[in-house]
């Protein structure tokens, strides 16, 4: 009911700030009382009405889709973008605080097997923040989950680019193969672009760790490809920070003060906590 009332309501916005009729916006498909209804959250429409609405209305789904995500982030939006800064920033306290969250709702609701997905890999986050053991059945849990699904969406990806560090070198290949297959599907809208490139960044940063430069080139070269906007600010500047880390394994003269050129430049930003763990990744070189 909670979801009919949002949805409601952003479709009355679309409706008033486009000055349309309920008339024009049902196109005579249903009633407009109904519609009317449905903006107040008194009643719920179909899948399919709903798409006849935005039709009429010249909205787009993804559109539709940040409006509603702009009104009110839901839980797992917010969690996950939390539990991305965490680890950028090596806050080992707030990855524990989220670790808790998930482990709450998986006690309140022990059939949720999303909800345990989550707390795997908010755990799996943890544990290599800490630099500690990863347990093989979390991993053979994720990765038995991604197998069952043979459509991936935006949440198996980012199920996939937080946990990647830990799969062996053939599941990295094969994944990786997977998520070149879907970069233009997911072009369109801005949050899973982000999700996108971020995973082709984890992609790029575990092959570099594991010295293998013709895996990591390949992601460097689709990235240089595909183009990171400045709109992804921070990805970009990781980008050109893992580019200096390839060629520092290639031993080009000056590799080095070109990666920390860059971290400089997140520090300069803002990006204080990032900068101070990438800054902390060169000295172990």
């Amino acid at each position: 009911m909670e979801k009919n009332l949002k949805t409601g309501k952003i479709i009355a916005f679309i409706r008033k700030t486009k000055h349309l009729k309920l008339k024009e916006m049902t196109g005579g498909s249903f009633s407009e009382s109904q519609l009317a209804k449905f903006e107040k959250g008194e009643t719920g429409i179909t899948v399919g009405k709903l798409f006849t609405v935005l039709e009429n209305s010249n909205v787009y789904l993804d559109e539709f889709q940040n409006l509603y995500n702009e009104y009110e982030q839901s839980d797992e939006y917010s969690y996950r973008h939390k539990l991305a800064v965490a680890y950028a920033q090596n806050d080992i306290e707030k990855i524990k605080e989220i670790y808790d969250f998930w482990k709450e709702k998986c006690q309140q609701k022990p059939d949720n097997k999303f909800y345990k997905i989550n707390k795997t890999v908010v755990k799996i986050n943890l544990a290599m923040a800490q630099n500690s053991k990863i347990f093989k059945e979390d991993t053979a849990f994720l990765m038995k989950y991604l197998e069952s699904v043979s459509e991936w969406g935006r949440y198996e990806i980012w199920v996939f680019g937080n946990c990647l560090r830990y799969f062996d070198d053939n599941a990295l290949e094969y994944y990786g193969m997977q998520i070149l297959g879907k970069t233009n599907y997911y072009h369109s809208i801005h949050i899973n672009q982000q999700i996108i490139i971020r995973t082709f960044l984890n992609l790029i940063d575990t092959w570099l760790r594991r010295e293998n430069l013709i895996q990591a080139f390949k992601y460097i070269n689709h990235l240089e490809e595909i183009g990171i906007s400045i709109d992804f600010f921070y990805e970009k500047i990781l980008f050109e920070y893992h580019r200096a880390h390839y060629k520092v394994l290639q031993k080009q003269n000056g590799a080095i003060e070109e990666m920390k050129k860059h971290v400089q430049t997140l520090e300069d930003y803002g990006y204080t906590l990032e900068a101070k763990a990438l800054f902390e990744e060169i000295e172990k070189l």
